[in-house]
């Protein structure tokens, strides 16, 4: 016990005294478009989960009917289809949250507030409509992309407790794909593909721009956009993706807030909210 002690003084007073820390620093965070409650430090270990929970699937966390690289098939796209009833205009999303995630309600109430605070989009509690979403605790933090008939799954397992984790899987489950994964990404981004995972790469897929609907410009900050090292073979050590401007700084969804006003914009348009 006495050496486990000084082991374990002496390891936090030589990374004292190196200026390493055990906690990812806090980022400077963007100006969002209303009061939401700021992003807390995370433990080196809590970092290593939340980005196993969001990063640890080959397939990432867009799921599809039709494929796993199935781009076209997501309803972010012009594809009406896969828009939710009350398009457009006045979307409801019906969902039900499972039992095993009573823990996480508060902070899933707060990703929802968001979308209903500034856009038309309006989540609400299933009574008897067919087509809903279902929040489970399975693995991994995860969602079917636009509506897909039924009861589609979203998942928030261990390591999805973040508010901006729920936000990009709600932002999902409304028809949402990642920024990186625009068709015009090369003039914001650089993406270094031997620095992904084998067999991860699908996850930087470019959209076709035949189907492709997309906000006006680029964004950095958006929620659904993915950290500098996502899917990377050395994690915090080799990126995989950097921006281009060195105002162009990209973080995980769990290390962000939420919306940004070009989220807010393009969501507004997708659904043609007044």
């Amino acid at each position: 016990m006495f050496w486990t002690l000084l082991w374990w003084v002496l390891t936090h007073v030589i990374r004292h005294f190196l200026g390493l820390s055990d906690t990812v620093p806090a980022l400077e965070p963007p100006v969002f478009p209303y009061d939401i409650d700021p992003v807390n430090p995370m433990r080196l270990e809590e970092e290593r989960i939340a980005r196993e929970a969001l990063h640890g699937d080959p397939r990432g966390d867009m799921r599809f009917d039709s494929g796993i690289d199935d781009l076209s098939d997501a309803a972010g796209l012009k594809n009406k289809t896969f828009r939710w009833p009350g398009y457009p205009g006045k979307p409801q999303i019906p969902y039900v949250i499972d039992s095993a995630l009573n823990s996480l309600k508060p902070l899933i109430k707060k990703a929802m507030e968001q979308y209903h605070k500034l856009t038309c989009i309006r989540f609400v509690e299933r009574t008897s409509q067919t087509d809903y979403v279902e929040m489970l605790k399975l693995k991994g933090c995860w969602s079917y992309v636009g509506k897909r008939g039924k009861n589609q799954t979203l998942s928030l397992g261990d390591g999805c407790g973040r508010v901006g984790t729920i936000v990009h899987e709600l932002g999902h489950a409304i028809g949402l794909i990642h920024e990186q994964q625009r068709s015009d990404r090369d003039k914001s981004v650089i993406v270094f593909l031997d620095n992904v995972l084998k067999g991860y790469e699908s996850n930087f897929n470019k959209l076709p721009t035949s189907d492709e609907l997309k906000s006006k410009d680029y964004d950095c900050n958006s929620i659904m956009q993915y950290g500098e090292y996502a899917f990377s073979k050395q994690p915090r050590k080799l990126k995989t993706m950097e921006g281009k401007k060195s105002n162009c700084k990209l973080r995980e969804p769990y290390e962000k807030p939420g919306l940004t006003n070009k989220d807010i914009e393009f969501i507004n348009k997708l659904y043609k909210c007044k």
